[in-house]
């Protein structure tokens, strides 16, 4: 601050001097700062002048303001604010021309001077005299080349900043700009003897915003304390000391309509120009205009939809709300009624209920609670719910809507035994309430948490429900149907409510809630198979989360992640947003270990779509494992663990692990039994160990099975066992296996299960080119992908032996060819003749196969 001043008060060439603005709030330090400042600066440079007014209210007459200046700078004008021609000041204050010749000699008398001077002039925000305030505009305006100003005020004086500003001759210096730091506030607080720890620190700190004054006033309150807790929290409440000074000094100069707007916004944390408009029924924006010209300690904030929001100081706003509660009891709960209807009429559902609370009439908070309360659980406020109802009312906690928005709250935040508990204390209590669709809906979640509950009376009786005329009640059951229709493998049944559930949470603006139903129809799709529509979904529900700006929620990680995983199945690394490192979840104590926000599921996804750029992929599939073995041994959504088990077994595998893949085959086994999905990593297990008969019994009960397959776990069994077939020689029936694979996982460009066991398969796609029928296409671009065995054995061919290869794979004839390349049909026979005395072989056929299997083509 020091340096900045200095800089502000060098001057360039020989134009008006500079100026310094120092405007800042009672008590933030502003007089002490450039005493402090002055002292300093007048040691560091002696040939400078210094010069200090403090400006009171008698400066409001300007020949008073004349003589103050004058006696400042210590200039020879006459103390009666005479020219040296003898012409005095007439009587006259509204005359401006003995004005004008009080500025053009106390202009040239400070040009005259041979020396550069700084002015300071403090509480320039006491001058409201007009001719007062012209006086010191013309002297700013057009101050001598060899004066430099610095004007310290609470507020900016009504002076023609802007024309100074333009002229590059103004430094502004904001009250931020003075406001302490921690490292400040430590020093402050030490100078007491008082060491405050980090937490205590940041009470401090969000209490006082910085304010030098209130920084110093809550020091002296806490010194000597020995319960600093209990004197902090008497702190947060505005004590006597500090009340006093925002009253002396921060209240009392403001006018009274200023005072009275202030105190009827005071029941809000924050306002908006039209909620203030609905309190005070006044013209908001001039009185907001007012604080801000008054410099008042208010902090302006705006919102996503650029809507400007405004808040007081908070230890200004507790003592205006204590002033209005002890001098208008009835108005203030007048203005509480307004802003919780305000409040709940523009979608800010929780501020409503706060205010409600506040207001403290139980039937209206039940009231509210049946509007809204489910729907602030489905939008993530289940903490805030919960705080917020702490302080209501008895009849309202012992209320069974309001147990069953706090058992929402509860199963929201994860807390199934809480959720429970209330549930069964109100079947027991209100013995009706066990047919409500939101009571029954509870319970079918519940339920689905547990591995071994039997959904199936539950969803009998939601699908049986005769419709609530409530959409955020109705948006949760079709949610919770979905997702036990979900786990009992009928996709198409919870497609369908997944998709009710979305149109009825974007009826009520629940964007939490659309994410989530978006979610799950992103995991319906990549459950059955349909890797197309798991991208299609995923993508549209991240897509959807950043354009109502709620990346930072589970909701958005899980569809993240399913298009990771889509990504990974399809073997392309590219996403268009960003995915978590694993690493911030690894974990080496399984049932130990801390569940991440989004699940061990969506680390595994995460994990696998980061193996193939992995710099040491052992240490990444490492840490998948782990991920799963916590999936496995928590067992929620067993479905989920299961679908992913095969793809994360072959990455175990994938770096030679094969103990790593075995242990969680086993896991597997032994929490969900013998599953088409263990069947088929048990087969992997076995393949990589060459066990190839008892690899072919596991794929066979995998593709048996009469459960409904999941994920890509069909085209997993026909990919491994073309690879068996292919291992023990049966190529003729590893390409019928290979065929079935490839029509499965055309459409949704599926590539994983082919990469996975290309070593074995790659030869059949050689010998069998050309033999896929209306797979050939995809074939050849899985083919592609994988890499060829015999590269590095390849025999070197002639530029144009290359390229007559490549011409033999169209299967055109030799004239052809010919006519093709522009070449002679003796040339091409010479060509042909090099490559199969290269190749070994004595056909065109051969010439192909021997040319595929090196990587040639």
């Amino acid at each position: 601050m020091h340096q900045k001043l200095t800089a502000s008060t060098t001057t360039e060439g020989s134009g008006p001097g500079s100026v310094g603005l120092l405007s800042a709030p009672a008590g933030a330090g502003k007089t002490l700062l450039l005493a402090n400042w002055a002292r300093e600066y007048s040691r560091a440079s002696p040939d400078v002048d210094l010069a200090w007014l403090t400006l009171a209210e008698r400066d409001n007459n300007v020949s008073v303001l004349c003589e103050s200046l004058a006696e400042a700078i210590s200039t020879p004008l006459d103390p009666a604010g005479r020219a040296p021609t003898g012409q005095g000041f007439p009587a006259q204050a509204g005359s401006s021309r003995p004005v004008e010749q009080w500025l053009a000699h106390f202009a040239e008398t400070v040009e005259a001077h041979d020396r550069r001077t700084t002015l300071i002039l403090d509480d320039v925000h006491t001058l409201h005299d007009p001719m007062s305030i012209g006086l010191l505009d013309q002297i700013l305006t057009h101050t001598p080349d060899n004066l430099s100003i610095i004007v310290a005020a609470r507020y900016e004086p009504p002076l023609t900043w802007h024309r100074l500003a333009l002229d590059g001759r103004l430094t502004r210096f904001a009250s931020t700009d003075l406001a302490f730091d921690r490292t400040e506030i430590t020093a402050m607080f030490g100078e007491y003897d008082i060491t405050l720890g980090d937490d205590e620190l940041a009470i401090v700190e969000n209490f006082t915003k910085g304010w030098g004054a209130v920084v110093r006033l809550t020091a002296a309150f806490l010194a000597g304390r020995s319960d600093i807790g209990d004197a902090l929290n008497e702190f947060t409440h505005t004590p006597r000391p500090i009340a006093d000074f925002l009253v002396d000094e921060v209240l009392t100069s403001l006018p009274e309509h200023v005072t009275t707007f202030m105190l009827r916004t005071s029941v809000v944390d924050s306002f908006s120009a039209q909620l203030a408009e609905t309190l005070t029924d006044s013209n908001a924006r001039s009185e907001i205009d007012a604080l801000i010209q008054y410099n008042f300690p208010v902090t302006r904030t705006d919102s996503a939809d650029h809507t400007t929001w405004f808040s007081y100081h908070p230890l200004l706003l507790e003592h205006l709300r204590a002033e209005f509660r002890r001098v208008d009891h009835e108005e203030r709960n007048r203005a509480h009624l307004r802003a919780a209807t305000w409040f709940e009429s523009h979608h800010f559902e929780l501020e409503a209920l706060e205010l409600e609370v506040s207001i403290g009439d139980p039937c209206r908070i039940l009231a509210f609670l049946e509007r809204c309360g489910l729907g602030l659980v489905l939008d993530g406020h289940s903490g805030d719910v919960v705080r917020v109802l702490e302080s209501a009312p008895t009849q309202v906690s012992e209320s069974p809507i309001t147990r069953l928005v706090l058992a929402a709250a509860a199963l929201h935040s994860g807390d199934v035994t809480s959720a429970t508990t209330c549930l069964d204390l109100l079947e027991a209590t209100h013995p009706p309430i066990a047919d409500e669709p939101l009571f029954l809906a509870m319970s079918l979640e519940i339920s689905c948490a547990s591995p071994t509950s039997d959904n199936n009376p539950l969803v009998s009786r939601l699908v049986r429900r005769q419709n609530s005329t409530h959409s955020d009640v109705e948006a949760y059951a079709h949610l919770e149907v979905a997702t036990a229709l979900l786990l009992k493998r009928e996709f198409d049944r919870a497609t369908v409510e997944y998709t009710q559930a979305v149109a009825l949470g974007t009826l009520r603006g629940r964007s939490r809630f659309v994410l989530k139903a978006l979610t799950g129809l992103g995991f319906v799709a990549s459950l059955s198979g349909d890797i197309e529509a798991m991208r299609a979904h995923s993508t549209y529900a991240i897509d959807y989360a950043v354009e109502h700006r709620i990346t930072t929620t589970a909701e958005y990680e899980l569809s993240a992640s399913v298009v990771a995983f889509a990504a990974y199945l399809c073997a392309t690394s590219e996403l268009p947003y960003r995915i978590p490192t694993i690493g911030n979840y690894r974990s080496t104590d399984v049932l130990g270990a801390s569940v991440p926000a989004f699940g061990w599921h969506t680390v595994v996804t995460f994990g696998l779509h980061s193996l193939g750029d992995a710099a040491d992929r052992r240490s990444t599939a490492a840490d998948v494992r782990d991920a799963m073995l916590s999936a496995i041994a928590l067992r929620t959504f067993s479905l989920a663990t299961l679908a992913l088990l095969p793809p994360v077994v072959n990455a175990c595998l994938s770096v030679g692990e094969v103990e790593w893949a075995g242990r969680l085959v086993r896991d597997a086994a032994d929490e969900f039994g013998e599953t088409s999905e263990i069947h088929l990593a048990r087969a992997a297990v076995a393949f990589s160990s060459n066990k190839f008969a008892e690899a072919l019994v596991e794929v066979s009960e995998a593709l048996g099975s009469t459960e409904e397959p999941v994920l890509a776990h069909t085209v997993y069994a026909w990919t491994l066992e073309a690879g068996i077939h292919a291992a023990t020689g049966h190529e003729r029936k590893s390409f019928r296996s290979l065929h079935k694979a490839l029509r499965a996982a055309e459409t949704g460009g599926l590539l994983r299960p082919f990469l996975d066991y290309g070593a074995s398969l790659r030869p059949i796609f050689d010998e069998f080119s050309g033999h896929f029928g209306d797979q050939e296409a995809f074939a050849e671009q899985v083919r592609n992908r994988i890499r060829p065995q015999e590269l590095v054995s390849a025999p070197i061919l002639t530029p144009g032996e290359y390229t007559v290869l490549r011409e033999l794979a169209s299967g055109d004839t030799t004239e052809s060819i010919a006519d093709t390349l522009f070449l002679s049909v003796n040339t091409i026979k010479t060509h042909l003749r090099g490559i199969y005395r290269k190749l070994e072989v004595s056909n065109r056929r051969d010439a192909l196969k021997a040319a595929r299997r090196g990587g040639l083509i």
